[in-house]
């Protein structure tokens, strides 16, 4: 074992070789240190144990592969990398266990409710482990410190590591009843119920302990060994944030695009997961092939264009790019350049983003999505649609991170249609705008917890009615002279949404820019016409100390992901353009850019994925659409207001300030137009990345 090891930072390129069980009978080492070389790949992750060992272990119960003989692949690749230079973590999957062991320690099998050992869904004969018992707590934490022990690793990483649901085992329920006073919670119960409501919070508590312990575990044989979770691209949240704090890093396992998913789903993950866990590193565990949960194409290939682009969205907003592949046989290899140019494209980021952090001057409530009910999902889905097609680069900001409302820059926050929000989020919101911020609220907005609408803490104004079913054929209408009525034309009224909130009065000073259209049939076609003038506010602004709250009172943001009515982008366009005008970087041309923004001490750096495409809201990508004449113009002031310092004037070679664009070569530099303190910078053909580049 090397005395020292290698660093596990936020900048690694990593190569992740799965194996199968009859993998060592022909592994060829040569060809993956080839991958290895052509992707530039800094760190690997290989297999090491758990449900198959790859290695001679000697842990009782511990399943080595049938076809392992006298071979050490583990020992074979661990070697290999630490030649290169690379870091390099071991692999366990502790979900599933073979016969032998529900024969001798049936106490580690999950049961199903009552009480038969629980199959494996997909391979009849094995049986799932409950991740809450034996099996994780001793026969695994074994293993990991085998490994540590035993081999040259920087760190333990452990996949299918949270269980498959309650597990129901006898121990289980014991410890669940101690710990709660309930029985574990059965199918029958309602979701939102407070039977699983109580077990998905000693659930994180357990889970979280079981990390801390692994981690504990594997230093007291290795102490500068870590222990490193696998996550879904929801579940940073199954992590306490002081257990997470402790890991080196976070991981997203979101291989590629399920169905029904758009382009810039990876780029979503990077951020959630941030705002989680602010100063967390994050990375993306991107499949070379399809994700089908329907389908399990496991060892299969994606059109080379999907996979290089999922890797660049999840780098553009942050998460160090990680390619998997399942099997070290390579049936298909034209996963290898899609990787490679993915890979590429990083190192070339990498390179110079050195210590920048991501910012914007927009943030957007996000809601626990995996929990919540579908039009909260679909709003969350809507509102990053929107956005990513105005080309406005923005972050998260949830109940644990209310500390970015006082970030450097920021100037708006939109929230979303999300049921409600703690009240300590209402206080900041308050306190946000009264210092001369901006809140988007849509759909009304939500209430606080325990007390009412939110619209009425900051406004005073009371929710006097809150349709929550499917309104049909419900409009809006402009009111004269009102606001947030750009690229209407001449269009006097605009389709309205289908859940409506009616607001009591509004406080002095307040602007209405909409109004609903009074209801009328949408059947029998003669019926099709309002009786009434349009009377009541649906979209309104109103002052709020220093700042400025705007409401839009329907689900504009839900009704955007399931529609996509062009009016309702333009309505939010114009909300967002309210508040930030051009914005500190805007991107403009023609196509769909997804959009970052980083900052360092004296650095800028716009990042922007290349999302236009027949496929970018469902399928696989089939070419790159190349963009031209892609401009990205810079205010200065706001661009330092972001930095947290003042960008000085003059741009070389007469002044102190650099600006660089990305090309095909590298990094290259630009000849900005200067109009005062706007900088405007145009890009080469833009593939799969833009990036600007500002130093000072």
């Amino acid at each position: 074992m090397t005395a020292t090891r290698t660093r596990l930072d936020g900048e690694h390129r990593w190569t992740q070789l799965t194996f199968v069980e009859n993998d060592p009978l022909d592994f060829d080492l040569d060809a993956w240190a080839d991958v290895m070389e052509r992707t530039a790949s800094t760190a690997v992750c290989i297999s090491a144990g758990g449900y198959v060992a790859y290695y001679p272990s000697k842990v009782g119960l511990h399943h080595r592969s049938v076809y392992l003989g006298d071979r050490d692949l583990l020992g074979e690749v661990v070697d290999l990398a630490r030649s290169r230079g690379m870091a390099v973590m071991a692999r366990v999957d502790p979900h599933a266990v073979h016969q032998d062991v529900v024969d001798q320690r049936p106490d580690w099998v999950a049961r199903t409710e009552d009480g038969e050992p629980q199959e494996h869904w997909a391979m009849p004969g094995i049986y799932l482990t409950d991740a809450f018992g034996g099996y994780s707590w001793e026969l695994t934490t074994e293993v990991l410190r085998e490994i540590a022990r035993d081999y040259d690793v920087d760190a333990l990483f452990a996949n299918r590591w949270q269980g498959h649901g309650p597990g129901y085992s006898e121990a289980t329920a014991r410890e669940y009843r101690a710990a709660t006073g309930r029985p574990l919670p059965r199918a029958a119960d309602p979701a939102d119920g407070e039977a699983w409501t109580t077990w998905r919070a000693w659930r994180r508590s357990r889970l979280s302990e079981l990390v801390a312990h692994w981690d504990r575990a594997v230093q007291d044989v290795a102490p500068a060994v870590r222990f490193v979770p696998n996550l879904g691209s929801f579940t940073a949240a199954d992590l306490e944030p002081r257990v997470a704090r402790s890991v080196p890093f976070l991981l997203v396992d979101h291989q590629a695009r399920g169905d029904g998913e758009a382009l810039w789903a990876a780029g979503r993950d990077a951020k959630r997961v941030r705002a989680l866990h602010p100063g967390k590193p994050v990375g993306l565990i991107t499949s070379v092939g399809p994700e089908s949960h329907d389908f399990r194409w496991k060892d299969s290939v994606n059109a080379a264009v999907e996979t290089t682009g999922w890797i660049v969205d999840g780098f553009v907003h942050g998460a160090f790019p990680w390619f998997t592949k399942f099997a070290a046989r390579i049936h298909d290899p034209r996963w290898i350049p899609a990787v490679e140019r993915a890979f590429g494209l990083h190192r070339a980021v990498a390179d110079v983003r050195g210590d920048e952090r991501p910012v914007a001057e927009t943030l957007v409530w996000d809601a626990d999505a995996h929990t919540a009910a579908r039009p909260v999902r679909d709003a969350a889905s809507g509102v990053y649609q929107a956005l990513v097609e105005l080309g406005v680069p923005f972050e998260y900001v949830g109940p644990g991170s209310l500390t970015a409302l006082a970030r450097p820059g920021v100037r708006l926050v939109v929230v979303p249609e999300v049921a409600s929000v703690p009240p300590e989020a209402a206080a900041a919101l308050r306190a946000f705008a009264e210092a001369g911020g901006s809140v988007l609220l849509t759909g009304g907005g939500p209430d606080v917890t325990g007390r009412g609408p939110l619209v009425t803490e900051l406004l005073g104004v009371a929710v006097a009615d809150r349709r929550t079913g499917v309104v049909r054929n419900n409009y809006v209408q402009r009111e004269p002279g009102g606001a947030l009525q750009d690229g209407f034309g001449d269009a006097r009224r605009i389709v309205g949404g289908t859940r409506l909130v009616r607001f009591g009065p509004l406080p002095d000073g307040a602007a209405v820019a909409w109004r609903y259209v009074p209801d009328h049939p949408d059947l029998p076609m003669e019926e099709v016409y309002p009786r009434a003038e349009a009377t009541e506010p649906a979209v309104f602004s109103a002052p709020l100390g220093a700042g400025r709250v705007d409401v839009i009172g329907f689900n504009v943001a839900e009704l955007y992901w399931q529609a996509l009515q062009g009016d309702h982008l333009t309505l939010l366009g114009n909300a967002v353009r309210h508040t930030l005008g051009d914005g500190a970087a805007a991107v403009r041309g023609e196509g769909v850019l997804d959009v970052a923004t980083w900052a360092g001490d004296r650095s800028f750096t716009v990042l922007a994925a290349n999302l236009t495409d027949p496929m970018m809201m469902r399928g696989q990508r089939r070419r790159i659409s190349p963009l031209g004449d892609v401009r990205v113009v810079l205010d200065l002031d706001r661009v330092g207001a972001l930095a947290g310092g003042v960008v000085p004037g003059g741009v070389v070679p007469d002044g102190p300030v650099e600006v660089r664009v990305l090309t095909g070569a590298g990094w290259a530099a630009a000849a900005p137009a200067v109009a005062g303190r706007r900088l405007e910078v145009g890009l080469p053909p833009v593939e799969e990345l833009a990036a600007v580049r500002v130093t000072w």
